[in-house]
């Protein structure tokens, strides 16, 4: 998780060239690297974003999850939704999504979710 936080970890030539040491891991950590190898591929026939999420969220590879739904920022609507967010921790999600997601990534909560801005003039 802690690899995955550094920006320059989580380009597609860095994710590939971890490929060499993957010999050397668990099974665990082979799944790990098959799913973020899936996202660099762009394979989302065998490996779904939003599986490859869900099983991020089931591992609690926070860093793993904004790797997804930055490469994937559609899915983000779907997961406030899916996840139940109350409004109390959107500030919190703003700011993971502001720290670790593209302009991009953060453009798709902001239109999705309006209501957060409500008070702002």
């Amino acid at each position: 998780n802690n690899w995955l936080s550094y920006k320059e970890n989580r380009t597609n030539a860095a994710i590939m060239s971890s490929l060499t040491h993957i010999a050397r891991c668990t099974e665990d950590v082979e799944l790990i690297f098959s799913h973020l190898f899936a996202l660099c591929n762009s394979d989302t026939l065998t490996h779904p974003p939003k599986e490859i999420m869900d099983y991020f969220i089931r591992i609690q590879l926070c860093n793993g999850v904004t790797l997804v739904l930055d490469r994937h920022p559609t899915l983000i609507p779907t997961v406030i939704k899916t996840m139940g967010l109350d409004t109390n921790v959107m500030a919190d999600f703003l700011s993971v999504v502001g720290k670790r997601c593209s302009l991009t990534a953060m453009w798709e909560v902001i239109i999705n979710e309006q209501d957060l801005l409500g008070g702002a003039e």
